[in-house]
């Protein structure tokens, strides 16, 4: 088992049917060694910061996961589910996106988010049939993991559909994984602080773009005020937006 995953000690902690936790250790077991060195998003572009680089993919499974409590500690939610039933949802939480890019031999390959990945990720877990637990309840964890990417189901680049959500314990998990997927909800962790931002200092702000771009934005503001007067009236589009952004 990578050194790493302890983090993921949280989340058993969690977890109070004995069997289901044994069962979880073993579904870590069967995660690749990737998994623990990338971020959530593949491109940097869909998650928070805390989500990102060394560790990233894992701090947004826990963060899954802590959200899934949360919902089950309201009790209006929490009173549909058995605590079987919830240990169960920890479990498909912490195995959603296990298989994010494949498995390593796909990860060397290719890096970026596999579109199938639930589908990957839910079969792994059927794979441990015979078990810890019955076979109705790991069929359970993997119908779970397979619809967590709820409306998000399609593939434009093939005619692969994923399953939508349906039942209480996939459309709960699907807004966990939501809610920790936003980019305006940060979570704490020990011992990660969010990178500083950098500031560009507004005397060396280039444009990259219109017709002064490459130029200064302060000699920009000398040789054509019209132009700066224009950029206000615009802020709220693109480029203009993106531009103030970094200011």
């Amino acid at each position: 088992m990578n050194s790493k995953s302890n983090i993921f000690d949280s989340i058993l902690n969690t977890i109070e049917s004995e069997d289901i936790r044994k069962f979880a250790e073993r579904c870590i077991e069967t995660i690749p060694d990737y998994f623990w060195n990338v971020g959530a998003s593949s491109t940097g572009k869909y998650h928070p910061q805390y989500a990102l680089g060394d560790l990233g993919l894992a701090r947004h499974t826990c963060a899954l996961v802590r959200f899934l409590n949360h919902i089950f500690a309201v009790d209006c939610f929490g009173k549909n589910f058995t605590q079987r039933e919830k240990d169960l949802m920890r479990v498909a939480g912490m195995m959603h996106d296990s298989r994010k890019s494949g498995n390593d031999d796909d990860f060397t390959k290719n890096k970026y988010t596999k579109f199938d990945h639930p589908l990957l990720a839910a079969n792994v877990i059927r794979g441990l049939k015979g078990n810890e637990l019955p076979d109705k309840e790991i069929e359970m964890i993997a119908t779970t993991i397979e619809s967590h990417m709820g409306a998000w189901n399609a593939d434009k680049r093939s005619s692969m559909v994923l399953p939508l959500p349906k039942n209480k314990y996939q459309t709960i998990l699907h807004l966990a994984d939501y809610l920790a997927s936003r980019k305006d909800i940060e979570v704490l962790f020990d011992g990660f602080e969010v990178p500083k931002k950098e500031v560009v200092k507004l005397e060396d702000y280039v444009l990259n773009f219109g017709k002064h771009s490459g130029e200064k934005l302060v000699d920009v503001a000398q040789s054509d005020p019209s132009y700066i007067s224009w950029a206000k009236e615009n802020m709220s589009r693109e480029p203009v937006r993106s531009l103030l952004a970094q200011l």
